[in-house]
């Protein structure tokens, strides 16, 4: 059984990280050690021809990693971002993109793990992917 519920994850999101829903970004579903995050296509976060932005990605890959911890240690809110690097594949245009973390390995400090991205239907394809640390608070 997991230390957390989606249902929980996602009410701990709308209360404490109230960014997630100005960027659109959701916890759509978790299972051990993994969890899959949505960005809602929204056109204020696309740039020229409809590509969504590389930050919004990011904060995708970011999040989603996050939420997949969770499903490790529970909810821990200062669990925080060490070290985030995102390799963009290709563009991401014109609709939902999702991503999938996984987290790898969690020490007495840091947890490592890995994020890919995609677009919705299509997740063979990525369009970027990421490499992460937390750092584990006390």
């Amino acid at each position: 059984m997991l230390p957390v519920t989606l249902e929980e994850i996602q009410a701990f999101n709308a209360e404490n990280v109230p960014f997630s829903a100005m960027m659109s970004l959701s916890c759509d579903s978790i299972d051990d050690g993994v969890a899959i995050g949505r960005f809602t296509y929204d056109s204020r976060w696309t740039r020229p021809v409809d590509f969504i932005a590389g930050p919004v990605q990011m904060a995708l890959a970011d999040a989603t990693f996050y939420w997949a911890l969770f499903t490790r240690i529970g909810i821990v809110p200062l669990a925080v971002t060490n070290e985030l690097k995102y390799n963009f594949l290709r563009p991401a245009v014109g609709g939902d993109v999702l991503c999938k973390a996984e987290v790898l390995k969690v020490g007495r400090r840091v947890a490592f793990g890995v994020a890919d991205v995609y677009m919705d239907g299509d997740s063979d394809r990525l369009v970027g992917h990421a490499t992460t640390s937390y750092v584990l608070p006390d």
